[in-house]
């Protein structure tokens, strides 16, 4: 089947109006093979409203010969003006060149220019950090910015964010001194980049280990994120990052209690960074902890005197709600989105509104059921002007490899 072909057949349209009144639609299913496979990380939305985004597999380069599967490929989904989307390959990984398995999704510079990084594989074994630039005609070069040694600048990136400056950050899982993961800048001059780390995480019980995701930036330039692994407790920490005139200092403004990866008060082991209000508060998600032990949503309020006050605004229960919840985002009116991943169940998307008295609303806008809809959704979501959410599945589909849908709220 050619490459065209196998687009057109992969492209589904599905409308489903959930109870509570969000429109759910799927704008794209993967079928696998030159098409891509398992979208496993966030998208990104340009102002024309196009979405771009990455697989983790597919594109026929293969990464593992005994599977048959690629190493993923790069696409973006255009509106056709009819209602429909279409699907276009941007760019098809190679196991040699720049390896495969992309993990930190895509972010956009202010020229659209896309990034993002690949995990496994590549020149040193340990995946690349990635630019895409368009081109006349609707063409797109790729470029390889910085491949990842997994030495001193760290390996496995899992987020890539730019700072109010446009100067792109990132953070690995991996690697560094301690191989407990960096924060790093990629710094460019005269055309040519540098990963230069500006932390390294120790791990033990003053710091974290394993940095997740993607990191925010305060007003006056400091980095907020949060650890998966390392504290006290070894179940992660909220830190902060300021520039001081002898470098970046890193501190842990929260600690997360309770047992790795099990029950706790405030929540465990957070996979997904950090918010910022117009308040200066913080909100996150952690991946374990609460009665369930399968997630919460906290809130993190400053007390003016260099302390941090946690509060819970709501318990995953594994049930309608779902549980493991990914990264949030914001809207103007307060309101905040994620999706769950589930355990028992196939994942949801959720809002969670807050309320006059202190109190916040949570509202499930979507329960995943693993079919034709898609199935664990994975990573944060993306809004566009008029408030439609954005994101994409792991798994589900006509083929089961994943899908990319849209809710009208």
């Amino acid at each position: 089947m050619s490459a065209r072909s196998l687009f057109l057949a992969a492209w589904v349209f599905l409308s489903v109006s959930a109870a509570w009144g969000a429109s759910y639609k799927v704008l794209h299913t993967f079928a696998g093979g030159a098409d891509g496979a398992y979208p496993n990380s966030p998208l990104v939305l340009d102002a024309q409203g196009n979405l771009y985004g990455v697989t983790n597999s597919g594109g026929n380069n293969g990464c593992d010969s005994s599977l048959s599967v690629g190493c993923g490929v790069i696409f973006a989904l255009t509106p056709d003006g009819k209602g429909g989307w279409k699907e276009a390959i941007l760019h098809v990984f190679d196991e040699s060149a720049e390896g495969g398995n992309a993990g930190a999704g895509v972010v956009a510079d202010s020229s659209g220019n896309l990034y993002g990084t690949t995990q496994y594989y590549g020149p040193f074994d340990n995946g690349v950090l990635w630019q895409m630039q368009g081109e006349p005609g609707g063409k797109w070069k790729e470029r390889i910015l910085h491949p990842f040694h997994g030495t001193s600048d760290g390996f496995g990136c899992f987020g890539l964010s730019f700072n109010l400056r446009g100067r792109l950050f990132g953070t690995t899982y991996a690697g560094g001194k301690h191989d407990d993961g960096i924060v790093f800048e990629l710094i460019e001059s005269q055309g040519k980049w540098r990963d230069v780390p500006i932390y390294d995480f120790a791990g033990g019980s003053k710091d974290g280990s394993s940095p997740s995701d993607a990191l925010t930036f305060g007003p006056n330039g400091e980095i907020y994120g949060t650890t998966y692994e390392g504290g006290p407790h070894l179940t992660g920490t909220v830190f902060k990052m300021e520039h001081t005139a002898s470098g970046w200092q890193e501190m842990p403004i929260y600690i997360f209690g309770g047992l790795p990866f099990g029950k706790s008060s405030d929540g465990t082991n957070p996979v997904a960074g950090v918010v910022m209000d117009e308040f200066g508060n913080l909100y996150g998600t952690a991946d374990y902890g609460g009665a369930s032990g399968v997630g919460t949503v906290y809130k993190l309020s400053s007390n003016g005197k260099g302390g941090w006050t946690e509060h819970i605004l709501h318990v995953f229960s594994d049930g309608k709600d779902g549980g493991h919840p990914s990264g949030l985002i914001r809207d103007a009116a307060g309101n905040l989105y994620g999706t769950t991943s589930g355990h028992n169940t196939n994942g949801s998307v959720y809002k969670m509104s807050p309320g006059a008295d202190g109190k916040w609303t949570f509202t499930v806008l979507h329960d995943f059921t693993g079919g034709d809809d898609g199935g664990d959704p994975s990573g944060q979501l993306v809004m566009d002007s008029a408030g439609n959410l954005y994101g994409a599945t792991n798994l589900g589909g006509k083929d089961g490899l994943g899908v990319v849908f849209e809710i009208e709220p």
